[in-house]
């Protein structure tokens, strides 16, 4: 495969960052590169990476001028910076597993991917809280259809051509820019699949940004990020089967209308219903899918015995 950059934003991560750095290192292929941008820490971050820099000249590090970017603006100079065709995408306190660049190397190959990704394993909160994602791949077809419904592949374990995220204008700052972007690619007729074999193991904890209620009530208000889902459900299931009343307000997070809450129903039915036309595993994930995000609707809008969501 062609030479390839890890992209890593980190602030404040003194703690976890080396470790980090060191499992992605080890399953880099011999010209990788990791390039972290330290986005105005408090801490020393910045002089961890540059030790480890010494020890090991595939890394580098890369300042925000004192001023913090923020995640999509740290997203966009890693991006700007890189300067070899393939990118990937690794999170400060993550821990990438050996085999992932071999995996999704070989699935970008196989499938004339643009972008590939794989499942996580969630750890945290707790010592001992591990959840793994289901382990089932996806095609770019079946992709752009869960996609409708959530963002269905995880930011930390993207590996793909930095021409075609350039090409659709790379990261915006919205609310959530990793799932903004994977829409952009696939209306743009990009190629994006996830392998069935975990990449990396994801730290969860109650300070991450998606934890946040005021970040989950901005998601589901961000009209640029809802216009691009309304072209997606328009592409992929098509202007006459699309009923589209606002049902992005809804699956995107609290404060939906009881009529936004139904169009979302209607659009998981309609994705539901494209399963059958996938091989098995992609078919799983669809229905597994499908399944997932009914559940999380109707435990964010429980309904009353009149079928009335009663909450706004």
């Amino acid at each position: 495969m062609e030479p390839l950059t890890v992209m890593m934003p980190a602030r404040n991560a003194e703690t976890t960052v080396a470790a980090a750095i060191r499992s992605v290192t080890r399953g880099l292929p011999r010209d990788g590169r990791i390039l972290v941008l330290d986005d105005a820490s408090d801490d020393s971050t910045a002089e961890v990476v540059r030790g480890l820099a010494r020890r090991d000249r595939r890394i580098g590090l890369l300042g925000s001028a004192g001023s913090r970017l923020g995640v999509a603006a740290a997203a966009t100079a890693l991006l700007d910076a890189v300067e070899t065709p393939l990118v990937a995408r690794m999170d400060a306190d993550d821990i990438s597993f050996p085999w992932r660049f071999r995996s999704q190397f070989a699935l970008l190959d196989r499938h004339h991917l643009d972008c590939a990704f794989s499942p996580l394993i969630f750890v945290g909160p707790g010592r001992f809280a591990v959840e793994p994602q289901p382990l089932l791949s996806a095609g770019p077809e079946s992709l752009g259809l869960e996609l409708v419904l959530n963002c269905a592949v995880a930011h930390p374990t993207m590996t793909g051509y930095r021409a075609a995220i350039l090409d659709v204008g790379g990261y915006r700052s919205v609310p959530s820019e990793d799932w903004d972007l994977w829409m952009r690619l696939s209306l743009n007729g990009a190629r994006l699949g996830r392998t069935s074999l975990p990449a990396l193991a994801y730290r969860r904890h109650s300070g991450q940004t998606s934890a946040q209620s005021e970040w989950k009530a901005s998601l589901g208000r961000d009209t640029a990020i809802a216009e691009v889902h309304r072209d997606l459900c328009r592409a992929v299931l098509g202007e006459q089967s699309h009923r589209d009343h606002g049902a992005y307000a809804a699956l995107a997070g609290p404060g939906a209308a009881p009529e936004q809450v139904a169009a979302a129903e209607r659009l998981i039915d309609d994705v539901a219903a494209q399963a059958s036309r996938f091989p098995l595993a992609q078919r799983l994930s669809l229905a597994v899918t499908a399944h997932g995000v009914r559940l999380l609707l109707r435990k964010r809008y429980p309904v009353s015995p009149s079928g009335i969501s009663r909450t706004r």
